[in-house]
């Protein structure tokens, strides 16, 4: 059993690109790991790396999908002292979720920044402003099997599915600090759309249940997203 925190952050949109793709920009149904470490940083004040969060887990549902036009510019910095320029503008699609709902689990000492964060907290891109809707107090048990949906399953997951789909992408866990962003790790996810559950069977100390709300979610521990 873990004592947890349950963080709902709702939005008006979200956007988490989907990587690779060219000609109009698309959203994954799910946030990769590296903007939930975005949002703790965020909520923090400070940059927060992989090795001070002891565990976490999270799953998305969102209204629907729609698509917006928006006008791009490409900025341009050939060395990293000088200043951006703007060299080009284009307009193009981009993919977005409607009425986004982020369930956050964390440990309980990371109630304080959620509370009173010191910076906006974003569901993708600077316009997907969220809100801390509900933070509570709840358990975390484990389970052998059950159903996921609006999460990511690392792809050791994805072959103990019985039934559903997952979405493959080569996704980053977390960044190093700015300005020279690179990311720590990459790691092959099953992109799970909470409108198409999937259900595993036992996948040993992978999936944990909020005894509140029933949901099942799989937990990212510290050892495992550090790759140890």
């Amino acid at each position: 059993m873990l004592e947890a925190l349950r963080i709902t952050l709702t939005a008006y949109t979200a956007s988490f690109r989907v990587p690779h793709f060219v000609g109009h920009q698309l959203t994954l149904p799910v946030p990769p790991l590296s903007t939930i470490y975005g949002l703790i940083s965020a909520a923090v004040g400070r940059w927060v790396l992989p090795e001070e969060v002891e565990w976490l887990a999270y799953r998305l549902e969102y209204g629907g999908k729609q698509m917006d036009l928006e006008a791009i510019w490409t900025v341009e910095r050939k060395k990293p002292h000088e200043s951006a320029r703007f060299v080009t503008r284009n307009v193009i699609q981009r993919e977005f979720l409607a009425f986004p709902a982020l369930t956050l689990y964390l440990p309980p000492e990371w109630e304080a920044p959620f509370r009173r964060p010191r910076y906006p907290l974003l569901l993708g891109r600077t316009q997907d402003v969220a809100g801390v809707e509900e933070i509570a107090r709840t358990v975390l048990e484990p389970v052998d099997e059950g159903e996921v949906g609006g999460v990511l399953l690392p792809m050791e997951l994805i072959k103990m599915a019985e039934r559903g789909s997952a979405w493959l992408h080569n996704l980053p866990v977390a960044f190093t600090e700015e300005p020279l962003r690179h990311p720590l790790r990459m790691h092959i996810f099953g992109v799970v759309d909470a409108r198409r559950p999937a259900h595993l069977r036992g996948p040993e100390g992978w999936l944990v249940r909020d005894t509140q709300t029933s949901a099942i979610v799989p937990i990212y521990r510290r050892e495992w997203v550090q790759g140890e």
